[in-house]
């Protein structure tokens, strides 16, 4: 019977072993990243004046993109996480944020960076569990103004037209709303198609103010931001989440971990961590972390957001 029970445990542990090796080296572990994740930021260079011109004149500048796009810059990520790992990792791209979440819901993704809300979503069903987050680096929207205008301060927006970009943009539009909310300053929010348009609108003087985040801002050609100040940020709230479905074995989870908290002990590592907006690097996070965003209800933060007038509200 000793020997029986013996063998049986050998069995056991070797399919146990077989799968975890299968896991890291045989069917792909499936990436998604947020369709919402920012964009790789570009640079602006002042294209030089001519000298016999006007002594004061509006400065130009020509935009250089980033070396790698999104889905490249996320690229090198993955790869660099699949060396380091050596699990068999697969980025794939969502067509839309609708499809990334249908797919999150149905627990098509591996491993996933989600956003707050999204993980507040699908952390109970079908059950994504935090692996990592950004590092000393809260979420924050902001508030801006044009500058030189009437609004230098918030106060100054009270029962004022604030234009945000959409229902459910996180940083730009959930946290400015819901941090007012909390600080019972009443406003009439508009809504706006993104970010970009919210800055544009601003700008040509539709709006007093609009609502974004630090990220969007810096993108900014320099002669566009410099017609803004911003007269506001939100408090911080716990950044985006790399969270694991619960079928990817728990070793293959702390592989990731680990590598993700080592990037900022590697120079590919630490080149890779600008692109991504992660300024400090990745440590492990936990569910609980996310308890802001769960707090957060957003049928009543949208629905008090859609009693206030919208004439203006864009597509």
């Amino acid at each position: 019977m000793r020997n029986f029970a013996k063998k049986i445990t050998t069995l056991c542990t070797f399919i146990w072993a077989m799968g975890l090796a299968s896991a890291s080296q045989g069917a792909s572990l499936i990436v998604g990243i947020a369709p919402s994740i920012p964009e790789p930021t570009p640079t602006f260079v002042e294209i030089k004046a001519d000298s016999k011109k006007k002594r004061f004149q509006k400065a130009h500048y020509r935009k250089i993109p980033p070396a790698q796009s999104k889905k490249e810059t996320w690229q090198a990520v993955i790869d660099y996480l699949k060396a380091e790992t050596k699990l068999n990792l697969a980025l794939e791209e969502a067509s839309s944020q609708l499809d990334f979440e249908l797919k999150l819901a149905k627990g098509y993704f591996d491993f996933a960076y989600v956003t707050p809300t999204q993980f507040a979503a699908f952390n109970p069903h079908p059950g994504y569990k935090a692996v990592a987050k950004r590092k000393a680096q809260p979420l924050r929207g902001i508030v801006v103004a044009k500058k030189g205008g009437a609004i230098t301060t918030l106060r100054l927006l009270e029962e004022k037209v604030i234009v945000f970009p959409g229902l459910l943009d996180f940083p730009g539009s959930i946290v400015p709303r819901q941090s007012l909310s909390e600080l019972n300053f009443p406003i009439k929010p508009q809504f706006v198609a993104s970010q970009a348009r919210v800055y544009e609108s601003v700008i040509d003087g539709r709006y007093l103010a609009g609502a974004g985040t630090n990220e969007s801002f810096e993108t900014l050609p320099p002669e566009t931001r410099n017609q803004l100040h911003i007269i506001w940020d939100t408090p911080g709230y716990t950044p985006y989440a790399f969270a694991a479905h619960p079928r990817v074995p728990f070793f293959s989870i702390i592989k990731m971990q680990r590598a993700m908290v080592g990037m900022t002990k590697t120079e590919q590592g630490k080149k890779l961590l600008p692109y991504i907006f992660v300024k400090n690097g990745f440590e492990t996070a936990k569910d609980a972390d996310w308890h802001d965003a769960k707090n957060i209800d957003l049928h009543t933060l949208n629905n008090v957001s859609n009693s206030q007038p919208s004439h203006q509200n864009e597509n």
